[in-house]
């Protein structure tokens, strides 16, 4: 077992863990029971120091984060998962190019055969190796007749074994973006963090935090549904401001981060300016009453990563300069310039 706790224990974490739930304005189903249980009793420090950075920032724990909270830090690890991806892709590439190798090999045969027995045509040979020249010649159609049915299944094992990769690569890609906004997720966040940090261990990096002003409030009123195609019409703006270098996510419910490398924070805050904007402008109509819904905006936060912190102390500043915009009234942007001019107060 996990834990070790007594009944009492556990009855004590269970009645806490009620409680959180209930503040939180969460459901009590197993996966945010677990992640709750898990924080309450402080054995993973990460996932104890995410849910607090959370609470500092008052931002609000939803069943988005959750489940990325128990996918990360409680769901039975699966080592062999990501490895058998890997060997199949691999043995999936290598089918592929034997396949490619087979078929040209046998092209080249095929036509040194029918030079050969043109050869032999022109020739006039000796009537009493003529008979050896005749069987010759009928076993070559049949062993051609063979071969180009053998070409033609390496032909569509070569296909199939192309479509494979195909697919593989698309299981790969599609374990790294959110299904709902198409946005990259954390995993693919820390990935991509490891490869820049790996190329270059000092690298600037900039983060703007993006999060859907009063998107709780809308939900209420409007429902899920209409909720869930604002986020993925905000996503595809935000991802729009986005240049390939950069990496666009979606870390929370209504909340997005965009990470910029190489880009100073002058440069971030612009960016993020264009994204305000940008969201500012689009408009929505309900499919059903034809009614144009309230306008959309968002608050933005910008920080740079410092060589000094770990990338959860980033996170957590960067929440801090989002609920500075936040607090300064919305819709606007803000950068950590403004929080260590004390513009908080």
């Amino acid at each position: 077992m996990k834990y070790h706790d007594s009944i009492q224990q556990a009855g004590e974490k269970a009645a806490q863990v009620k409680l959180f739930l209930q503040r939180a304005n969460l459901a009590a189903h197993p996966v945010n029971y677990a992640v709750c249980y898990e924080y309450i009793s402080g054995h993973n420090s990460q996932l104890c120091q995410i849910i607090e950075q959370k609470l500092s920032a008052r931002a609000p724990l939803d069943d988005f984060i959750m489940a990325d909270l128990y996918s990360r830090f409680l769901a039975p690890a699966n080592p062999q998962q990501e490895l058998m991806l890997q060997e199949a892709s691999g043995m999936v590439s290598r089918m592929a190019a034997y396949t490619d190798v087979a078929a040209e090999q046998l092209d080249d045969y095929l036509l040194h055969l029918d030079h050969s027995m043109l050869q032999i045509q022109q020739t006039k040979p000796d009537p009493v190796l003529q008979p050896i020249i005749n069987q010759l010649q009928q076993t070559t159609a049949e062993f051609r007749l063979s071969q180009q049915q053998m070409q033609q299944q390496l032909l569509l094992a070569n296909q199939q074994s192309h479509q494979l990769r195909h697919e593989l690569e698309q299981l790969k890609q599609q374990r790294l973006l959110d299904p709902l906004t198409g946005l990259y997720n954390r995993l693919a966040m820390q990935n991509q963090l490891d490869l820049w940090f790996s190329e270059q261990p000092g690298r600037r990096i900039a983060a703007i935090a993006v999060n859907l002003d009063h998107f709780s409030r809308f939900n209420q009123e409007y429902g899920n549904t209409i909720g869930d195609v604002i986020l993925s019409k905000v996503a595809r703006k935000i991802s729009s401001y986005v240049q390939s270098s950069g990496l666009p996510v979606r870390s929370g419910g209504e909340e997005f981060l965009i990470l910029l490398p190489d880009v100073d924070l002058r440069s971030a805050s612009e960016i993020a300016e264009q994204v305000r904007r940008g969201v500012e402008k689009l408009r929505f109509v309900s499919s059903r009453s034809k009614k144009t819904l309230p306008k959309v905006t968002i608050s933005l936060g910008v920080s740079l990563y410092q060589q000094s912190e770990n990338w959860y102390q980033f996170l957590g500043r960067t929440a801090e300069v989002l609920l500075l915009a936040k607090k300064r009234g919305r819709n606007q942007v803000a950068s950590e310039l403004m929080l260590a001019d004390g513009a908080l107060a």
